[in-house]
């Protein structure tokens, strides 16, 4: 059975976690004391490792086949030194979580970030994904009291939790290292349309748009490659009709 080490053991992260530990030999990441206490009723083997300031499990922790890092920050210089862990490590393939606003930010840390995986010798697949959604990140509740949503008739590249999951399952599965995958639901509701939605499904109140539409350049995430290549079929494929 292969070992894979996911770092991160968030939103994502742990339930990720739980399901690919129902095929893999899972090691799990927190960066405190108390949360690797709680992880320990999973039955799930954790570590403490924080890349900002602490690599007191890394060595342990890298002792995996694959590696899945899913960790929010962009912290560069962290990178780089969790690079160098990696390239004397036994991993032999990894995946990195990105986010899609790459496509529309070419200043973005997280390009460069990328970049710093990618120049490791390993077999490495670039995994972007668009506004995470679902249990308990309800768009509804982006724009509370009374804050206005700017440029309601922007399209939105979202995709639901359950789908993340099942796009790093697939990759995994057919062995699809040395890509970059944009991943987000096929369908894309104008702002107004989608959190309306959020938050009439979920019974909370309508955010308030604004009346001024500015010309915002946005990009539709394209997901072709996904969907030609990786042949994933999605769980949420339409976001108009999911409910928060």
């Amino acid at each position: 059975m292969q070992t894979i080490s996911i770092l991160g053991s968030g939103w994502l992260g742990l339930p990720l976690a739980l399901e690919l530990s129902k095929q893999y030999k899972i090691k799990l990441s927190t960066k405190t004391v108390d949360k690797l206490k709680s992880l320990e009723t999973i039955n799930i083997t954790s570590y403490l490792v924080d890349i900002d300031t602490i690599f007191e499990d890394i060595e342990e922790f890298l002792k995996s086949d694959i590696l899945i890092i899913n960790i929010p920050s962009k912290n560069i210089k962290a990178f780089k030194n969790l690079a160098q862990y990696i390239e004397k490590s036994q991993i032999k393939k990894f995946i990195f979580i990105s986010s899609t606003s790459v496509c529309r930010d070419d200043k973005s840390p997280l390009l460069e970030i990328e970049k710093i995986f990618q120049d490791i010798d390993r077999k490495t697949t670039i995994v972007r994904f668009g506004g995470l959604i679902g249990y308990g990140r309800n768009p509804a509740n982006f724009f509370k009291n009374n804050k206005i949503v700017p440029n309601p008739q922007t399209p939105v590249n979202m995709i639901h939790r359950d789908d993340c999951i099942g796009i790093i399952k697939e990759i995994l599965d057919q062995n699809m290292y040395d890509e970059v995958f944009n991943y987000c639901s096929p369908t894309h509701p104008t702002k107004k349309e989608f959190y309306t939605h959020c938050a009439i499904s979920s019974g909370l109140a309508i955010p308030t748009f604004d009346t001024v539409e500015n010309k915002e350049q946005y990009t539709i995430i394209p997901i072709e490659k996904l969907l030609n290549k990786l042949n994933y079929k999605f769980i949420h494929p339409d976001l108009m009709k999911i409910k928060l």
